[in-house]
């Protein structure tokens, strides 16, 4: 209920509080009492205050005795200001002053009386986030918006203005999603490595009996290792030379997720040069490592306190150490067994011996380090991608839709063991509503952030392809790029890229002088791998730093007051060195 009536208090003012009124202005009154629901704002002049109790006097001519919340600040008779409801009941309204929502602007309180709707605070709320969203603010669009607004009553009202302005479904799941984005809270990689912390901590913390919980790691293997090799199968050392890269996933049909393969927005050449320099180069500036296993062997997962305390506790598995595939004559560990090979053993040998081990025996293997480590590896391997795969035809897809679908049937194990509300509950529903949020902003613009495998540490990179979809890009027009890198050492590092054509300019912005010098010194590197492949480069560095705001730079740059000059394709890494 809006009552907003400034204009004559002069006039009330000067009207004595006692004055008798006409039979006709006290039924008036008295409905508008009651129509003052809780949450409505009003404007009122205070005539008469003494503690708790007040009286206003309103444009019309009536007065509206009240009680003023205990917390309200002091009032001053003579003094106009907005009021909101807390309470009406047996004809006693409870009020305090009211100084949010923009209720200064006599706009928001017009918009909403026109369109006949409360003047309370979410409604003005919402009338002020359309106005600085430039969205008209006449009746019917602010009937839409509030329906919008009502069905998502949970939801920050700026969050849903935005959304809807951006043309974005709008769900509870989507906007906290949006939010994320915003506060720079969205990195994907940072959600699956909470997700690989969570995941031996929820096994080792379930009540239950080793029967149960035996299932449930078989279930959750079975899901996180598909695709990969499944049976575990003793490999000799020429076997195991022979594997250079693990086995990818399984090709699947691609069915609502629309998230583009790189080799489809036009810059394949580019990302692919960048992004297999950064991993590619990194030993180069290190120096050479002299490596015995491969990447997945045991060999190289663990080290020796890890690997010794890891063997104990699988001694003490059933008759895992007479297992000549898992421990050797000696009685050490095969250290050319994969990560999911000795999973696959392990699993095994849990379910052969489930009625002959104790419940702490077998939370004692999840919680080991060594168990952990494992686990993290196969999950690393379905949903990491090496900068060297990225060419590949639908690569980026396949992740999503493997992701998706892994997040999925393990949200049903959970639900069907009573732990929907788990710490690792969440995290699988932050991740699908994740991947959930970048497919809707695929309908309209190609976005995905890509969770990258570099050399002795991993990082979430961001593709930006500023090419919106309803206004496909010009042949033979300019391609800008923005490569932002956050590492611990190199620290804030920005790359801008613009090509027409064979035409490469490049930019270089460093946050420190050590960045700035051990960057310019691999400079010809660059330089010599661009002009092989026939590009006239020119390259300069400089001291600058500059943030962009998905949002902002991203989302909104068609929208009025947007730059749509150009194409903008946009590469942010967020590295962890």
């Amino acid at each position: 209920m809006q009552i907003s009536y400034v204009g004559q208090y002069n006039k009330n003012a000067a009207q004595a509080v006692g004055t008798p009124v006409p039979a006709a202005a006290v039924s008036s009154l008295t409905a508008s009492i009651k129509d003052l629901a809780p949450g409505s704002i009003f404007e009122g002049n205070v005539s008469y205050v003494k503690g708790t109790n007040v009286i206003l006097s309103l444009e019309n001519g009536q007065n509206i005795h009240a009680r003023l919340d205990n917390h309200a600040p002091k009032l001053v008779q003579g003094q106009s200001m907005f009021f909101q409801v807390k309470a009406n009941e047996g004809g006693t309204v409870s009020i305090r002053p009211y100084m949010g929502g923009g209720t200064a602007n006599p706009t928001l309180m017009r918009a909403l009386e026109a369109a006949g709707l409360p003047a309370n605070e979410r409604n003005l709320q919402m009338v002020n986030a359309m106005m600085k969203e430039q969205m008209p603010i006449h009746a019917e669009a602010l009937l839409d918006m509030h329906r919008v607004v009502a069905a998502n009553d949970t939801v920050n009202v700026n969050t849903l203005v935005q959304m809807t302005r951006l043309d974005m479904p709008v769900t509870p799941q989507l906007a906290a999603q949006f939010e994320n984005y915003q506060n720079d809270t969205y990195m994907l990689l940072g959600q699956m490595d909470e997700f690989m912390e969570q995941l031996p901590q929820f096994l080792e913390t379930q009540v239950t009996d080793v029967p149960h919980l035996v299932q449930m790691n078989t279930e959750l293997l079975g899901i996180l290792t598909e695709g990969l090799e499944e049976e575990p199968v003793l490999l000799t050392q020429e076997e195991t030379q022979e594997i250079a890269v693990p086995p990818e996933g399984e090709s699947v049909t691609q069915t609502r997720m629309t998230l583009p393969p790189l080799d489809t927005v036009g810059t394949g050449e580019v990302e692919g040069l960048f992004l297999s320099g950064i991993a590619g180069d990194e030993g180069s500036i290190q120096g050479a490592q002299t490596q015995t296993y491969l990447p997945d062997q045991i060999g190289t997962l663990f080290d020796g306190q890890t690997e010794e305390e890891f063997s104990d506790v699988l001694r003490s598995i059933g008759s895992l150490a007479e297992n000549e595939a898992v421990f050797d004559e000696d009685g050490a560990l095969n250290r050319d067994l994969t990560a999911r090979q000795l999973l696959g053993f392990i699993d095994q040998e849990l379910v052969r011996a489930q009625d002959t081990l104790e419940p702490d025996d077998v939370k004692d293997l999840f919680s080991q380090k060594g168990y952990r480590k494992l686990l993290n590896h196969v999950m690393e391997e379905q949903w990491l991608i090496q900068p060297q795969d990225l060419k590949t035809k639908d690569k980026i897809s396949e992740l999503y839709e493997r992701l998706n679908r892994q997040m999925e049937q393990i949200d049903k194990v959970l639900r069907a063991t009573g732990n929907s509300q788990s710490p690792l509950a969440r995290s699988t529903e932050q991740i699908r509503g994740n991947v959930e949020f970048m497919n809707e902003v695929n309908q309209i613009y190609n976005y995905v952030q890509i969770p990258l495998k570099l050399n002795g540490q991993n990082a979430n990179g961001d593709l930006y392809v500023y090419t919106n979809k309803r206004k496909p890009r010009e042949e033979n027009g300019e391609l800008s790029a923005f490569l932002h890198l956050d590492m611990e050492h190199l620290g804030s590092t920005d790359v801008y890229v613009k090509m027409k054509g064979k035409a490469v300019d490049t930019n270089f912005s460093f946050s420190d002088d050590a960045s700035f010098d051990l960057v310019q010194k691999y400079l010809p590197i660059l330089d010599a791998k661009l002009t092989a492949l026939g590009y006239d480069t020119t390259i300069t560095v400089k001291n600058d730093d500059k943030k962009v705001d998905f949002v902002e730079d991203f989302l909104k740059k068609d929208l009025p007051g947007g730059s749509s000059a150009g194409v903008v394709h946009r590469y942010s890494f967020d590295v962890r060195a």
